[in-house]
């Protein structure tokens, strides 16, 4: 057992602050210049070295004595391009973006885990490594920072998401794959324009999305397995801007979220066969813009189970329920074994909703849960090298 370190009353305040400040002043990906500067300065009051790497925001630090095993921690800082609609005397005050996902509560979760283990870094028995990651929600993050080599001499890697669904005091673990993967699409059809009343003289790009966009649902209802899950939705519909004219073309746009390698492939291929083929019996042309994002977040059961038996020692710890949401945490799995976890935040509405809110009363479990995972990893990892 790992002795665990009491969160006080005075390291909530100060978490609860933290997040404020950092749910007022919301940056989107690759614009995180305030909040890194913020994190940044947060990190030098507690005397924490910052690691010297390649990046353009966001930022790595690291705890410990040097020598030993190495683990990390990472939290996602960047924000979402809506307009916050709630009434908190701390909301948004930048036009158009918003912690909507609750990436604030993450960075002060994990400044909260930084002074814990600060306090023992004279006990630790190897280094961990904090992941102050940008970028996240158009999933560039993690490459950017693997990519920069922020990876180097890591042997696991832990991380949370709040989740509104699950209650304060909850964190929801599973091993194996927990978030789907990620494919986007934007797809442009291009016809010939015409008048609306004479649509013989023209080729009709509208006609030939919408039916498009309705034989790609049947990727989902003939191509794939019930047994699977697979999401394919069309998120964004243009073309056309006066009610008597045919328009050249017209687009949509959309994603597809899948846990299975094969059916993503799948999905893909029959996906670039319909639309074009589509197009081809209308007498037009597709062009098809695809953006591959991570796969899906996959736990390692080893790593997963050492942390859950951690956690259980000091809040409740539940199955957690697969989510078609995506998250680039995954590009680390793929590369080192790792844990990612549903963090009970539970409020008033879900993630990406304007009015989303991450509950502050949750920071207190993050923080120890990051701490006592970064524990649990060490001596793991030091018992290993024993026994090798």
């Amino acid at each position: 057992m790992v002795e665990t370190a009491p969160v006080t009353d005075e390291l909530d305040r100060y978490m609860i602050e933290q997040f404020k400040q950092f749910h007022r002043h919301p940056e989107l990906c690759d614009q995180e210049k305030w909040t890194t500067a913020k994190i940044t300065a947060e990190l030098h009051k507690m005397a924490i070295s910052i690691l010297d790497f390649p990046i353009q925001s966001g930022l790595v630090a690291q705890i410990g004595p040097g020598d030993g095993p190495t683990i990390a921690l990472r939290a996602d800082i960047d924000a979402l391009p809506l307009q916050e609609e709630t009434d908190l005397p701390y909301k948004s005050e930048i036009s158009g973006a918003a912690h909507a996902c609750g990436h604030d509560f993450h960075i002060a979760a994990l400044l909260g885990a930084a002074k814990l283990l600060k306090e023992r870094e004279s006990q630790l028995s190897g280094n961990v490594r904090l992941i102050f990651e940008p970028g996240e929600e158009r999933h560039v993050g993690a490459r950017e920072m693997i990519h920069a080599g922020i990876l180097k001499d890591v042997l696991a890697i832990s991380g949370i998401h709040n989740m509104p669904t699950i209650p304060v005091g909850t964190v929801g673990m599973k091993i194996g794959k927990l978030m789907a993967s990620n494919d986007n699409f934007d797809v442009t059809i291009t016809g010939v324009g015409s008048h609306a009343a004479m649509p013989q003289t023209g080729r009709d790009p509208i006609v030939a999305v919408a039916n498009t966009i309705m034989t790609l649902q049947t990727i989902v209802s003939r191509n794939i397995s019930p047994s699977d899950r697979l999401v394919l939705t069309v998120g964004a519909i243009s073309g056309g801007h006066v009610n008597n004219v045919i328009p050249e073309s017209a687009g949509f746009k959309g994603t597809i979220r899948t846990f299975s390698e094969a059916d993503r492939k799948l999905a893909k291929r029959r996906f670039y066969e319909i639309v074009n083929a589509t197009a081809s019996a209308y007498g037009q042309t597709a062009t098809i813009t695809w953006d591959q994002g991570p796969a899906p977040v996959d736990n390692s059961e080893a790593i997963t189970n050492l942390i859950a038996n951690q956690a259980s020692q000091f809040m409740k710890v539940t199955d957690a329920i697969p989510s078609n949401a995506d998250d680039d945490f995954a590009e680390y799995e793929q590369l080192i074994p790792g844990c990612y976890a549903f963090m009970g935040s539970k409020g008033q509405a879900n993630l990406h909703h304007p009015d989303f809110i991450a509950n502050p009363e949750g920071l207190k479990y993050a923080a120890k849960f990051h701490e006592q995972a970064a524990l649990a990893l060490l001596a793991h990892f030091n018992q290993k090298d024993k026994v090798e």
